[in-house]
């Protein structure tokens, strides 16, 4: 029997040992425990791209919090969801693991056991999904050959964990923008909106107590000062507004483009020698006109937008069945009261769309 003290970072086992230590199920690539809290997620990379997941691994860029482990949710045919296929003890159990009490496990095959034909798996450590941004749906090729969009989530290692090359993701072997639909990133908007599960912005989380955060990326804990506990509060409540209001505005407007005849869909931008992969917010097929949304209509929201937007448009001058660079828009619930602004878009030769009580409004 393995005991808990033996499933340390590196470590290799069984999934009867795994379930003996942590419970769950001994099928599957996604497994919540109910004895002990967790939530078990497992990744075999030699069979990954035929059952339809391509996205497994380390990162091998990091940023200021530190690096990031990418996991392909369940389904291996289809659109991915957090219901239906890969529903509520799937996809969903991973996205709401932190309201649930629960922490993720990381497993990657490793081989099979001795004088056995059992299948062991290197554990990698405990980790959380990414407070800012949990998941981002990416297009590939499922385990019937058609394309689909997966959920792919962004996990924070949140103690000591085994990171090594040999889980990183091969970088792209060449840079190009690709245009994919958007039909399963409405859903997933749509989801969070309808249930709350929405995580603070990072420019507004590295306000509050920068010391705090990092600490807890790097699993350790500081004392916070009851003063500090109220401003987080604050700022998980005005992040909450601003992520809802963002996916409240695209719905609507892109509403507004397809009821007059526009196809509307994503870029996914793949970047030579890097393992990220960028996503836009919306693409206007129709007009080749590219879009980024923000929640609120104050200076750092819209240099946040521009800068995404400058990055954006220079992988997007070959896109299939488009003439040149596309046209750059940024799209704000209200008009700015930073009158400035938009003559620094204007230099830029970007455009902004706000929301009014008339409708939508170009102002530049």
């Amino acid at each position: 029997m393995t005991s808990v003290s033996t499933l340390q970072p590196g470590s290799v086992h069984t999934r009867a040992e795994i379930c003996a230590v942590f419970g769950g199920s001994s099928q599957g690539g996604i497994c919540p425990s109910v004895e002990t809290k967790r939530v078990m997620l497992f990744s075999d990379p030699k069979v990954a791209k035929k059952n339809g997941y391509h996205h497994d691994g380390w990162l091998a860029e990091e940023d200021a919090l530190g690096p990031i482990f990418e996991y392909t949710g369940a389904g291996r045919s289809g659109d991915q969801g957090f219901v239906g296929q890969g529903g509520p003890t799937g996809n969903k159990a991973v996205l709401i693991h932190a309201q649930q009490g629960r922490t993720l496990e990381v497993f990657v095959r490793e081989g099979t056991a001795p004088n056995s034909e059992a299948a062991t798996h290197r554990y990698l450590g405990t980790f959380a999904v990414d407070e800012d941004q949990p998941y981002v749906p990416r297009q590939g090729a499922g385990a019937d050959g058609k394309m689909r969009t997966a959920i792919v989530f962004r996990l924070r290692p949140i103690d000591a964990v085994e990171k090594t090359a040999r889980d990183a993701i091969v970088p792209a072997s060449d840079t190009f923008a690709t245009e994919v639909p958007r039909a399963v990133t409405s859903d997933m908007l749509q989801t969070a909106v309808n249930s709350g599960e929405f995580f603070a912005a990072p420019d507004i989380r590295r306000q509050h107590n920068s010391e705090a955060l990092r600490a807890a990326a790097q699993g350790k804990l500081v004392p916070m000062r009851a003063s500090n506990v109220t401003e987080f509060k604050r700022a998980a409540a005005v992040a909450t507004t601003v992520r809802r209001e963002k996916a409240i505005l695209i719905e609507e407007y892109v509403n507004h483009l397809e009821s007059n005849g526009h196809i509307v869909n994503c870029l996914q931008i793949t970047i030579k020698g890097k393992t990220s992969i960028l996503r836009t917010d919306f693409f206007d097929s129709t007009e080749n006109v590219l879009y980024e949304a923000q929640g609120a209509s104050d200076r750092d929201s819209i240099r946040l937008a521009l800068a995404r937007l400058l990055d954006y448009r220079r992988y997007s001058a070959d896109i299939a069945n488009q003439d040149g660079l596309p046209e750059s828009t940024i799209l704000l619930p209200s008009h700015p009261e930073d009158t400035d602004l938009l003559k620094l878009l204007e230099h830029h030769e970007v455009s902004l769309i706000y929301r009014s009580h008339e409708g939508f409004i170009k102002a530049v």
